[in-house]
């Protein structure tokens, strides 16, 4: 499976680099945690979990 990055750091090996797939989903607890305060916990999962799905869009079709 290809592996997608959320961020990527210069003079830094990949194996350093933030996969896209652990970015979300700590995205999406944290998100969920604030979402939580005011009773729309599940929403903000969600929106932690949408916010930069676009960019693996992107980079599946520049990838293939």
């Amino acid at each position: 499976m290809k592996k997608f990055y959320a961020h990527s750091i210069e003079g830094k090996s990949v194996d350093e680099w933030h996969l896209l797939e652990e970015h979300l989903k700590g995205t999406a607890k944290l998100a969920k945690s604030f979402a939580d305060e005011f009773g729309s916990g599940e929403w903000g999962y969600l929106a932690g979990v949408w916010h930069d799905l676009g960019k693996l869009f992107c980079l599946y079709k520049l990838t293939g």
